[in-house]
Formats: structure tokens, C-alpha cells, sequence
């Protein structure tokens, strides 16, 4: 984004400059149609925007938010919600959503002193600002439909790739994964070291909730890391770009499949509805009635 305020476009900015050709002929010469694909992502797409809204709704009016790991999952919701800018942002939070639910169950101290009240919304701070600086200061990943992922080469000119690479991508998969394999192996050792178990069941779930999300982040970000290293099977890299889809769309379907709270707010919103129509239909029909 920097590079808009150098150049005054994208157009004016020489790595980005695609005025050699019409679009019609860059589409031609390195675009794939893939049909199929494109309709389901985008049906996935529309029906995960739609589901997401009544789960961060529920999260809100349910007053969810006085807990520090709803505080991230409400942030997690929005930053999925605008997916295209939001990858390093859902790594972020993620990492910061496991070290809340770990901190919560083997340090309660600690994590009083960190997520209590107020403190969540300004340690999150942390990952907003960290993806802000990358999309301001680092070049744009961009989505080819040839090699179906996310790169940073546009592949207009030949033997230009390293100018358009982005080393602060790669570092983030790196330790998005590392992080978060660590911070599990480190629960997982101590509560078999010290035979602890869960306080309250509705931990538990919203640990395993967590876990979830993780897992269907780290598999997208291993198959984006070993990009870096290897050139991967095609099948790979489409199992890699449909978990970059669920690592955006996950959250809302884990919410409401296994958040009680969540799954029972969102229903009764709709039974609520169902009960106002049929007594609004049930009104006008006595009045049709009386009438008549």
C-alpha cells in the first residue's frame, strides 16, 4: 500500500504496471478457468458471511463479550469477514485466542493480569496493528488462478520474482505454526504431568473450539510454508486454498455446531420471528373475520 503513495497508483508503479496487454490477453495468457471451484468458493463465501452475522449478533446481546476469549473470537469473526485482508490478522488472533485458553486453564493469574475487563481489547491491539503494518508496508499477495494460491508474483515480467517476494509472510506461516504447535505440546504436557482436568465443562469446549480453528489454520499455513522450499503436488495446493477458505469460515460453522450458547441465541431469533408471524398472521385473519 506504501507504494500508492509513492507512485499515485498501481498503475503508476513499474513491478504493477499491466497496461502492456488488455485484460482479456493477461487472462488468456496466465489465467485458468476453473469453473466449478469458483462456484462452490463463492457459495461458500456468501453462505459464511450470512451465518457469521447472527453468531457475532449472539455473541454481543448474549453480553459473551465480558469474557476475554469472546473478545477474540468477536475480533477473529470480523477479521474472517473481510478475508482478503485478513490472513495475518487470523493467524494473529488465533495464536493470541490459544494462548488466552491456555493461560485461562494453566496460569489464572497470569491471564487475569493480561485478558481481565478491558486488557483483551488492548493486548488485541497487537495483531491489528501488526496486520496494518504489513499490508501498508509489505508487497500484496495476490491469487493466481493457475497455481490456485496466494503469491506475490503478478507473473507480468519473467525472472522478476525475488522483487515481489514477501519475507514477512513466510516468517509469519513459520511461527503461526511454531507458536501454536508449542503452546498446545506445552498444555498437553501438563496436564498429563500434573493430571489436571477441566474445572467446568464449558472450558473444555470452548478449548476444543479453539483447537478446531487452529487446526484448519496450521494445515493452510503448512501447505503455504513448504511452497517456500519444494514445489507441492496440485493437489496439495488446492487442499491448501480450500483450508485457506475454511480457515475464514470454520469459525462460524465450530460456533454454532458447538457453542450452545451461540447455536441457542441464533435459534430462538428465529423462533422468536416464526411466533411474530404467525401471530401477526393469526391477528389478521380474526380481523378478516370480524369484517366479513
Amino acid at each position: 500500500m506504501d507504494s500508492l503513495l509513492i507512485y499515485g497508483s498501481v498503475q503508476g508503479n513499474p513491478l504493477y504496471n499491466c497496461t502492456g496487454k488488455t485484460p482479456e490477453q493477461w487472462t488468456s495468457l496466465l489465467g485458468t478457468r476453473r469453473t466449478f471451484l469458483g462456484i462452490a468458493l463463492i457459495i461458500f463465501g456468501v453462505f459464511i458471511e450470512i451465518i457469521y452475522v447472527p453468531c457475532l449478533g449472539a455473541i454481543y446481546k448474549r453480553g459473551l463479550l465480558k469474557h476475554s476469549c469472546y473478545k477474540i473470537m468477536f475480533l477473529l469473526g470480523l477479521t474472517d469477514m473481510i478475508a482478503t485482508c485478513g490472513w495475518v490478522s487470523s493467524c494473529a488472533l488465533t495464536l493470541l485466542l490459544v494462548i488466552n485458553r491456555i493461560s485461562d486453564i494453566l496460569a489464572p493469574t497470569i491471564s487475569e493480569l493480561i485478558f481481565s475487563n478491558n486488557h483483551t481489547w488492548i493486548v488485541a491491539m497487537i495483531p491489528i496493528l501488526y496486520t496494518l503494518s504489513v499490508i501498508t508496508f509489505t508487497p500484496a499477495i495476490i491469487f493466481n488462478s493457475t497455481v490456485m494460491a496466494w503469491i506475490g508474483d503478478p507473473m507480468i515480467y519473467e525472472n522478476r520474482s525475488k522483487e515481489y517476494y514477501n519475507p514477512i509472510q513466510n516468517y509469519n506461516n513459520i511461527i503461526f505454526i511454531s507458536g501454536t504447535i508449542f503452546f498446545y505440546a506445552a498444555y498437553c504436557f501438563f496436564v498429563a504431568k500434573k493430571q489436571m482436568g477441566y474445572k467446568v465443562s464449558s472450558g473444555r469446549n470452548v478449548f476444543i473450539q479453539s483447537a478446531l480453528i487452529w487446526c484448519i489454520n496450521c494445515s493452510s499455513a503448512l501447505v503455504y510454508s513448504s511452497m517456500m522450499f519444494i514445489k507441492p503436488n496440485e493437489y496439495i495446493v488446492l487442499f491448501g486454498e480450500l483450508a485457506w477458505s475454511l480457515v475464514h469460515g470454520c469459525p462460524a460453522i465450530v460456533y454454532l455446531t458447538m457453542n450452545r450458547t451461540i447455536r441457542q441465541e441464533v435459534i430462538g431469533w428465529f423462533r422468536k420471528n416464526s411466533a411474530v408471524r404467525d401471530s401477526y398472521k393469526h391477528t389478521s385473519e380474526q380481523r378478516s373475520r370480524t369484517i366479513s
